[in-house]
């Protein structure tokens, strides 16, 4: 193949001989060896644009795009981010760190000409094998040409000369020492010693995941998800995910929901959660219409999530709260924290006054009669949240996670703490949730947006993720079903979560906890 390059090269200079082109590297631009440290991160910046390299929708689908971004330290994502690891003293594979398992590929190992680039899992061909050249000109000991070692092409924005965010990164002939497209700065990043969070690679079943709880019951996981009469999902691995069953028979099973003064007529059932409240499984669902406050929380009850087991049987155990038009709530997004002292609490809330707490009766699991003490933890934003109060323990805090923003607008969720569970929550500068404090958990770009209702599981090993769904925007402006995203969760030194997504992770985790 570098005979073909060498061949081409020859004619292009040529060509340029006559003026057709303006310059030539040919065999003068030298192999810089071992420059780039091995296992360390970098920022890829592209030094006709000032752009640098990231992954389109954060890597998570396998041949996700590469494509051009601006880029602002502060803002700083994973999807921007890339290890370095040598392949020998010239050669290296770029792994991006937003999602596990994703290298900078030649698309289908194509050897054509603008082939575009692509991530792909870790494989053993020469598609994902580079090898860099100085540039000459810069003589600054970080900015190379990168060639394929599949075709000895040249990576390029696709739309070559350009200065704008481009859709593409494109594997095409390499031009001359002038044509500064082609050349690419290695920004030193990070110690690659520092660990990081990354999304998983989910797979399978993983559309309309709009309430993204996760239960490890033996071994399994279990997800509870909105669709027809509460759809139960299962992995065995956090990553590859299959229907397996539904809790209701079908989106309205009972009488009691179609009613006016007890149900929501018309309604359809939101936001399952599942927790355990002593030995009895309980899913804490909703059922609502957009826009209305007239919504309730139901319960459904089960001794066993194993479908074999004998005592499996989903129990309806009916309404846990109500609320109807001009009620200062909304009785959904409902959410279980049990604090210190073993009292389970209900969390629920959205728009009008925001996000709310009160206590459940442990042996009933419906509200407690003897204490209708309700608490405010968040305040609405007018129609722009927050809501998806979902709430955890870490540390010597209880952390409120939301879901800011609107559908309309582009949600993100954000976090606050406190060291009681009835509030105040404070963000990381200090201001109350009930004054629109928040500290985002996340930073979604391009296609990958609209993040609305999350949770933080913890697996029976200690490692905690975020869980989330997400809305993946399309070219024509539509929206995909809510899908599910799992990112592995930090905390930082004083104490804060980030995610594969949180803005400048990597500055935040240089003294990770």
């Amino acid at each position: 193949m570098r005979k073909i390059i060498k061949a081409v090269s020859v004619f292009m200079c040529a060509l340029m001989t006559l003026g057709a082109l303006g310059g030539c590297g040919g065999d003068n631009n030298k192999k810089i060896n071992g420059l780039l440290k091995d296992n360390d991160y970098y920022i890829i910046r592209n030094k006709q644009s000032g752009l640098v390299l990231a992954a389109d929708d954060f890597g998570m689908q396998e041949g996700a795009k590469v494509k051009m971004r601006e880029y602002d330290g502060k803002e700083q994502d994973l999807s921007m981010l890339w290890r370095v690891l040598a392949v020998d003293s010239s050669s290296y594979r770029f792994q991006n760190l937003a999602c596990e398992d994703r290298y900078l590929s030649v698309k289908r190992d194509s050897d054509k000409n603008g082939a575009i680039m692509c991530l792909n899992k870790l494989s053993e061909t020469d598609g994902q094998i580079f090898e860099l050249e100085a540039d000459e000109k810069s003589n600054d000991g970080k900015s190379f040409r990168v060639f394929s070692r599949l075709t000895d092409f040249a990576l390029e924005p696709q739309d070559g000369n350009s200065d704008a965010e481009t859709d593409a990164i494109q594997n095409y002939l390499p031009y001359g020492k002038d044509v500064d497209y082609q050349v690419w700065e290695f920004e030193y990043a990070g110690n690659g010693d520092i660990e990081l969070p990354y999304m998983l690679n989910v797979s399978g079943d993983t559309k309309n995941w709009s309430c993204p709880e996760i239960y490890n019951y033996n071994g399994t996981y279990y997800g509870f998800i909105m669709a027809g009469g509460i759809t139960i999902k299962t992995s065995k691995n956090l990553r590859e995910w299959t229907k397996s069953g539904t809790v209701f028979p079908s989106k309205q099973p009972y009488d009691w929901m179609k009613d006016p003064e007890k149900g929501v007529p018309g309604g359809s059932i939101w936001a399952p959660g599942i927790y355990k409240i002593g030995d009895t499984y309980c899913v804490y669902y909703c059922m609502s219409t957009s826009g209305s406050q007239h919504s309730f929380i139901g319960l459904a009850t089960n001794t066993t999530l194993d479908p074999n087991d004998k005592e499996y049987k989903w129990v309806d155990k009916g309404c846990v709260i109500h609320s109807y038009s001009g009620d200062d709530y909304n009785a959904i997004d409902p959410c279980v924290i049990i604090d210190d002292d073993n009292q389970p609490w209900l969390i629920y809330g959205s728009y009008w006054s925001g996000i709310k707490i009160r206590k459940i009766d442990p042996n009933t699991l419906l509200l407690d009669n003897n204490d209708d003490t309700v608490y405010s933890l968040a305040a609405a934003q007018t129609r722009n949240g927050p809501e998806a109060g979902y709430m955890i323990k870490h540390g010597d805090y209880y952390y409120l996670f939301v879901a800011c923003g609107s559908f309309s607008t582009g949600y993100w969720n954000g976090v606050g703490r406190s060291k009681s569970v009835t509030g105040p929550f404070l963000d990381a500068d200090g201001v109350d949730m009930m004054n629109q404090g928040a500290t985002p958990v996340n930073s979604y770009r391009d296609s990958f947006t609209k993040c609305g209702h999350s949770s933080v599981f913890t697996d029976t090993d200690g490692s905690q993720y975020h869980v989330s769904e997400y809305f993946k925007t399309y070219e024509d402006g539509s929206s995909s079903p809510s899908l599910l995203s799992i990112s592995k969760l930090y905390w930082t030194k004083d104490g804060w979560p980030v995610t594969a997504t949180t803005p400048g992770v990597l500055n935040k985790l240089s003294a990770k906890e």
